[in-house]
This record gives structure tokens, sequence and C-alpha cells, in this order.
């Protein structure tokens, strides 16, 4: 495509344009026959739940009746009565009973029981039918396909359903749980589940509900023959699924689901033609729709072809002329004229230059900083070199006091030594950073000879949370925040003071250190400069501290400060959680 010319491309690209209106109409139109197929599969999925529905219900009413008739005690007591007298009068009863149950629920023709010994009533005359199908039944409910029971002329028709279970005696301990009859319910299989369903453009949504012997029991059409026992013998196939089957030399789409309480079969079929009606209607207005648009859309692309090539060597030449610049950002911004996008795409690219220049500034103001950081590191590095002794004369004269408090007799002389050389030691030598518990040691060291300086002019209270004693923290950044609350916040004071140092990981998982005074405290413009300022000459310890912290850890860390006049000062730092699974590199 870089080698064919702008207005080649065009030209593909509106022919391109044209095969995909065409392709998304007929996208279009099959994602909506889809839909409509999926929307009837929807409906035709809950007509057949609600005629399974029907059928379960049905099904479980049947098998309810025939447990209370089996099982009920004068009928029980009919099935193994010998005596022509009892069973006469026992008769009289279940009589009553088995008439009542046929009359509980619309399309029971007969109530039949037969005993093992002979004994049987039927209330419409049907058990010498119904006894040769016995051996179908057991102590469950059951229903059999359609089977034949001829009654009377007034009876129509001599298909039925035959509901059965075999009785067990229930209440004679000489019989108990031995098979003693049988007990029947010859149904009428239009009764057990109507069918009434809405019409599709005029056609009616056909229902087949086929038995466990294959034979159609019930449907809404009223036609028949061969074709219809082909279509339905080939939709049993699909069980579960819908495909699409030749029903009267019409494309029928065919859903198939199973009735489990009579082991046979629902089948549904819906004509296409009458499903799709509607769509190939639209089909047609959206073919002429497409043609007219591309008619009256053929104008327009022509002017916006011409138009569109003197902003695009517009900006040819300015891309150009930035190549020609020492710069990388143009001494001018750029203005295309022609179509809205073109003067978006403009202001998009003067912005662009714009932020390329403001982020040029800041790299540069970025590299000046670190040049700045660079160089305080250099100059801390020095003043640290500068105000080192020589450590091994130091270390002696150290020992040299010690053993001299020890032969005098002095242990507090001596301790005091001890500690002073423990700070000595500790604050030249060692990583960058240490776990607090060694922070906490030092200061404890300094805190004891401010002790011996001060008597008891004031308490120090420490309270470390357990989980940070292992954070890990720069070196030396306790003892100058508690040597400027000694010093400032203290020591002027004329009642006893309290040095108050805690320490704790917050839900931000930041260690947080505390260290308050209840001293002099300081007026707000000296908190505030104390808070804004990180350089100059007063007050060195804490802003070294806040700058090694931010230095180390970034901006979001670092030392604030709290105070109030006569009242004390509290100094809060803020520091990383780094626990036990940190691993800390090597000291340089």
């Amino acid at each position: 495509m870089s080698k064919i010319t702008i207005r080649n491309q065009l030209f593909f690209l509106a022919a391109s344009t044209f095969v995909l209106l065409v392709v998304i109409f007929l996208v279009f139109y099959s994602q909506n026959k889809n839909i409509i197929k999926q929307k009837n599969d929807e409906y035709t999925l809950n007509m057949i739940s609600q005629l399974q529905h029907d059928i379960s219900s049905y099904k479980n009413s049947m098998d309810n009746l025939l447990m209370n008739i089996a099982y009920n005690p004068d009928m029980q007591e009919f099935m193994l009565e010998k005596d022509y007298g009892k069973k006469y009068e026992i008769s009289k009863k279940i009589g009553s009973v088995l008439n009542n149950a046929r009359l509980m629920k619309d399309g029971i023709v007969d109530v039949i029981v037969v005993g093992n010994s002979g004994n049987f009533y039927s209330t419409f005359g049907g058990n010498e039918y119904v006894t040769k199908y016995q051996e179908l039944f057991s102590a469950s409910p059951f229903i059999t396909g359609l089977k034949e029971v001829r009654y009377g002329s007034n009876i129509a028709g001599s298909q039925f359903f035959i509901a059965g279970l075999s009785i067990f005696a229930a209440y004679d301990p000489e019989f108990i749980g031995k098979q003693i009859g049988y007990c029947y319910l010859v149904i009428d299989a239009k009764e057990i589940a109507p069918i009434s369903v809405p019409k599709i453009d005029g056609e009616e949504m056909k229902f087949y509900l086929i038995d466990r012997d294959h034979q159609l029991f019930s449907s809404n059409d009223m036609a028949s023959g061969k074709d219809v026992a082909a279509f339905l013998q080939r939709a049993e196939t699909y069980d579960g699924q819908s495909t699409t089957l030749l029903l009267n030399g019409e494309r029928n789409i065919v859903h198939t689901e199973r009735i489990p309480e009579l082991g046979g079969t629902i089948v549904s079929a819906v004509p296409e033609k009458a499903l799709f009606a509607e769509i190939k209607e639209l089909r047609l207005n959206v073919f002429y729709l497409l043609l007219t648009a591309v008619f009256i859309l053929s104008l327009p692309f022509t002017l916006i072809m011409n138009n569109l090539m003197k902003p695009i060597r517009q900006m040819a030449i300015f891309i150009k002329g930035i190549r020609t610049q020492q710069s990388v950002v143009p001494k001018e911004n750029i203005q295309l004229e022609g179509y809205l996008e073109m003067t978006i795409l403009s202001s998009k690219l003067n912005t662009m230059f714009n932020e390329i220049d403001s982020l040029t500034q800041i790299l540069i103001q970025t590299n000046v900083q670190l040049y700045k950081v660079e160089i305080e590191k250099k100059h801390a590095e020095l003043a640290f070199l500068q105000s080192q002794i020589n450590p091994h004369f130091l270390y002696n004269t150290f020992e040299m006091i010690k053993g001299m408090a020890s032969m005098k007799g002095v242990p507090e002389i001596k301790a005091l030594v001890q500690d002073l050389s423990r700070i000595f030691r500790y604050s030249i030598k060692g990583a960058e950073e240490v776990c607090l518990q060694e922070e906490l040691d030092m200061v404890s060291a300094y805190l004891r000879i401010q002790k011996a300086r001060f008597k008891d002019r004031f308490d120090i209270q420490l309270e470390v949370s357990s989980d940070a004693l292992k954070n890990l923290v720069p070196r030396m950044i306790l003892q100058p925040i508690v040597e400027n609350a000694i010093i400032h916040g203290l020591e002027p004071l004329t009642k006893k003071g309290l040095l108050h140092l805690t320490a704790e990981i917050d839900s931000l998982n930041r260690l947080i250190i505390r260290i308050t005074d209840n001293g002099v405290g300081m007026n707000e413009a000296t908190v505030a400069s104390l808070n804004a300022a990180r350089d100059g000459n007063q007050h060195i310890g804490i802003h070294n501290v806040a700058n090694r912290i931010t230095f180390m850890y970034g901006d979001e860390y670092g030392i604030t400060i709290k105070s109030t006049e006569t009242q004390g000062t509290e100094v809060i730092m803020q520091l990383p959680f780094k626990g036990e699974d940190y691993v800390q590199s090597p000291a340089s």
C-alpha cells in the first residue's frame, strides 16, 4: 500500500467500505435470524417445560392416588378376604373409595383392583382387559404406553394409558410384605397434557406427545398419516436437541425433549417460513437502502477526496521543515486547513510538541537536581571525613579511661566511658541501614550519658512494638532528634520533664516513630520553618535526618514536627516497612 497513490488508496477504501457494508448487512441479517431462532427456542422450551410440568403434576397425582388406594385398610382387607359374605360387605366400602378416586381427576376412566386370591373390583368393568399387563407393575407406580382397553359404546376410543402398581400386605401379620394384588387406573390420554399454543404468522406451533412405545397420543396438529409418522420417527432421534426437518414438504425447526414420567417424548415443530417472514422483508428493504446510500455518498466522497489532499501536502511540508531544524520542537505551530479532523490533528500535534518541550525542560531540571543531590552527598562525605579523628587513638583512650576508673573504684565513670565508646564506634562504622533494635541500643547509651548529666530532671519512656524492632532504618537518625529534644526542649524546663519515644507499624505498612517531650515547645512560625526547610545552618541535625530519609526512600517519607509553646514538641518520623523478609544490600 505504501507505493500506491493516496487517490487510489481512497478508491480502495471506498470499495472496501462498500464490501464491509454488505458484510455488515449479512452479519446483521444472520444475527437477527439467530436471535429470532433463539427466542423461538426459548419460547419452545418454555412451552415444553410447561407440558412436562403438567404431565409430571398429573403423574404425581396418579401416584398418590394409587398409593392411597393400595394401602387403604379396607382395600388391604378386601385383597385377602376369602369369605363371600364379608367380601361383599367390604366391596361396598371400597366401591365408594374407588368411585371417589375416579372422580378426583379428569381423565380417569376406570379404577380397578385385582387380588391374587381372585377378588376384584372395577368402577367401569375394565378388569378383564388390564390384567394381562400386570407383569409391568411393581411396588412403585408405573404408567404404560397406550394400551387397548375395550369398554361399552359410550366411551369414545379404545386406546388408554394404564397406571398401576403391585399391592403388598401392610397390616395382616401373616401376609405382611407379600404381594397380594394389583391396582390400576385407566386414563384418557388427551387429559394428561392438553395442548393450547398461540399462532405464529397465522400458523400454529405444533406439538406432538409420544408414549414409551413410540405411539402418538396427543397433538394440536390435525394432520396425520405416513408423513407425520416418518417425521416423528426422525425427530425422536434428536433427543434434547434442536434441528431442521421436512414436514409435509416444508422446513420446520424441530426440538425434542424427553418425558421421564411417561418414558415418552415431546416434539415441537415451527415452520421456518412463518418464523422468518418479517426478517425476509427487512432484508429486501435494507438492500434497496444500501444501493441508495452508495449513490448518495459518491458525490461527497469525491469532494472529500479532493479536499483531503491539500492539508496532507501542508503536513508533509511542515514535517520536512522540522527535519531541517536543529531542535526537535518546531519554532512555529502548524496550521492545517481542511476538515475538522485535520484541525484536531494540527491541535494535537501542537499540543504534543508543547508537551515534548515541557518534558525536555523537566528532564533538564531533574538532571540539575540530581547533580545537586550528588554534590550534597559529596559534601556530606567530605564533612564526615573531616570530622573523623583517628579511631584507634580514641578507642585506646576510652579503654585507658575505663581502666583508670576501674582501678580508682569509680564505676560510674567506667559505665559512661563504655557508653561513649559504644556511641563512637556505632556512629563511624557499619552498614547504612540497621535494625531499629540497634538504633535504640545506641540511643539508650546516649540517654544514660544525658541522665548522668541531668540527674533526675527528666524521665524516659520507650514503647516499641515487637514487629518494629526488626525494621531496617538509616543509621544515626534517632540520636540527633533525641539530642534536640533534650537541649532545646527539656534543658530550659524548670519542672521535671518527660521524654517519650514510641515506634509501631501503622495500617499503611509504614514505620512510625514518635519522639515527644513536654519541654518549652516552639511557636508556630518556628515549626512552619522547620517543616518547610530542609537545609540551612540552624537545626542541622533534624535537617540532615530529614534529607537522608527523603533521599533514601522518596518524598512520601520524612519528618513532621508538631509543637506548642510551653507544652512540648512531637517529632514524627515516617519510614517504609522493611521487616524480617527484607534483604539488605551489602554496605559499600
